[in-house]
């Protein structure tokens, strides 16, 4: 496989990308790795529109920064999401859809919106959970510059078991 380049790009997601992303969104294999339910499209609506207005659903205090990931050939790849707490406590989420997955795509749309929440706020680092069978999620974080910060013990229920949840930890200077 050629590694050149990544061409791609972000756009804000509004509530118009839910019925264009819910074929991707409610792949179970998404959620291997995740205590998260698959999602009912009107949920998913409710939460892009949030997202429009860069707020949380459930938390009133954050700003709530969410992409979408689409590739010059107008596809898309996935999605990234940065909240940003009232002290200054920010985190990563990013999803990759199942046939993009394994291309190198995530390390590069995620330094995106990293370097675009960066831009417009100022956070001293940047938190990502990842649960600790998810070795593709690891691989991503280490390579933007996460590295180990805490570990929850037995914190999620994934796969029928306890796993532990990785913290990792992106530090700006």
């Amino acid at each position: 496989m050629d590694k050149g380049p990544v061409l791609l790009h972000l756009e804000k997601v509004t509530e118009h990308y839910a019925e264009l992303l819910y074929s991707h969104l409610s792949d179970v294999r998404l959620y291997e790795y995740l205590e998260d339910n698959i999602p009912i499209l009107s949920d998913l609506k409710q939460k892009f529109k949030f997202a429009a207005l860069e707020k949380s659903p459930d938390n009133d205090t954050m700003i709530w920064l969410k992409w979408v990931v689409i590739v010059p050939q107008q596809q898309y790849v996935g999605v990234v999401e940065i909240g940003i707490f009232d002290d200054a406590y920010a985190e990563i989420g990013f999803m990759t859809f199942v046939d993009f997955q394994n291309r190198g795509y995530a390390p590069v749309y995620c330094s995106r919106a990293i370097a675009l929440a960066r831009s417009r706020f100022d956070f001293p680092a940047l938190y990502a959970s990842v649960n600790e069978q998810n070795h593709a999620s690891r691989k991503v974080v280490e390579k933007l510059g996460f590295e180990l910060y805490n570990v929850n013990k037995n914190a999620e229920f994934v796969k029928g078991k306890l796993s532990d949840e990785l913290i990792y930890r992106l530090t700006f200077s």
